[in-house]
């Protein structure tokens, strides 16, 4: 019991008695609009399930806030919900919304002071947007049909290597930027020998005429993560890009595929606050734990995903972070996305993935 209980004096213990029944009368709706609870948004599947039991339940215990975890995140019903004023979603986990030009009549700003100064000290410059904070990395790598390249047979190593089909014959894949991913683009200027660190801004003519190099060679563009795996372990092609995750879980099942972390693309994914929320400081404790080097770790020692705080790495089984894009000695291998030149309005008024996809439409049916 409280001092403030224990001190009641008589008249007001009559007072808050005859008031009792009045204000029962109206506490229904104020109990439950004081107790509803945080809706977080993101992926379904083992995602889901390894984030609640990694992120979601010790929150609850420890933060004593409920939260209602739903999925899929969709970028368009954010923005509906927000333009409309109807908003269901107070914490959502997306890839782009954070860095779009519009971000600020969407978005409400990260309040980093709602974070530990160790958690803001470690995690990645990438993670520490304006409107958005990093939630996990995956990477797009080079992966082999181990039927076609054993171990003990030359790989390539670079993607320079993955478009000469004299040195290393056989059929490709790579995936399609028709939804707007980028990654092949990327991979075709290293091909052409354009250093990491001077990807962008992105040369679309010369990363097109490195496409036409390997055009001919590849079965299928493709579009599903499941594919590039399928297609290795049926020895339908005999290298392909794949997503890190994809391939881990293949390679530790025995299935005919494996993958390097040499030239990789790792992709950043961030939670955001949709603007106006009634949640807002809620939202703001939610992505400052998850954040944190403990959440984490607990997280990414159950699914491939990369940790953006770099102090997780002490929580992480080292067997584990040897299979995560951000792990020690694994991230210096690869370059980040810039999501930034993707999303930026070009000359033509068009997003520079608008007009990327307008031309590998064009290019891919010529």
């Amino acid at each position: 019991m409280t001092q403030f209980s224990t001190n009641l004096s008589r008249r007001q213990a009559l007072f808050t008695l005859g008031s009792a029944a009045a204000f029962t009368l109206g506490a229904p709706a104020i109990l439950r609009a004081q107790s509803a609870p945080l809706v977080v948004v993101s992926g379904g599947g083992s995602y889901e399930e390894a984030f609640k039991k990694a992120v979601v339940e010790p929150f609850q215990r420890e933060r004593g806030i409920k939260v209602t975890y739903t999925s899929p995140a969709d970028e368009a019903k954010l923005r509906i919900q927000v333009d409309s004023g109807n908003l269901q979603w107070d914490l959502v986990e997306l890839p782009n919304p954070a860095l779009r030009p519009d971000a600020s009549k969407y978005l409400e700003e990260i309040d980093y002071q709602a974070f530990d100064k160790e958690t803001v000290d470690n995690l990645l410059p990438e993670a520490k947007k304006k409107y958005g904070v990093g939630s996990y990395v995956f990477s797009t790598v080079m992966s082999f049909s181990t039927y076609e390249y054993p171990s003990d047979k030359p790989r390539p190593t670079s993607w320079a290597e993955f478009w000469d089909v004299d040195k290393f014959p056989g059929p490709r894949s790579l995936r399609a930027c028709a939804a707007g991913d980028p990654t092949t683009i990327e991979f075709a200027l290293l091909a052409a020998g354009v250093p990491k660190d001077k990807l962008y801004p992105i040369d679309l003519d010369k990363a097109f005429a490195s496409l036409d190099h390997i055009k001919a060679e590849v079965t299928k563009f493709w579009t599903v993560g499941a594919e590039p795996g399928q297609m290795l372990s049926d020895r339908q092609v005999s290298m392909s890009s794949a997503f890190n995750g994809r391939l881990q879980t293949l390679k530790d099942q025995g299935a005919g595929a494996d993958y390097h972390w040499d030239e990789a693309e790792l992709s950043p994914v961030y939670w955001v606050v949709p603007k106006g929320t009634k949640k807002r400081a809620e939202a703001m404790q939610f992505a400052a734990y998850a954040s944190s080097a403990e959440a984490q770790a607990r997280l990414n020692n159950l699914i491939f995903y990369g940790p953006f705080n770099r102090a997780a790495f002490k929580f992480i089984d080292p067997k584990i972070a040897a299979n995560l894009p951000t792990g020690p000695g694994n991230i210096e291998k690869q370059f980040f996305r810039n999501i930034e030149f993707w999303e930026a309005v070009s000359p033509s008024g068009k997003t520079n993935t608008e007009v990327l996809v307008e031309r590998w439409l064009k290019w891919v049916a010529a």
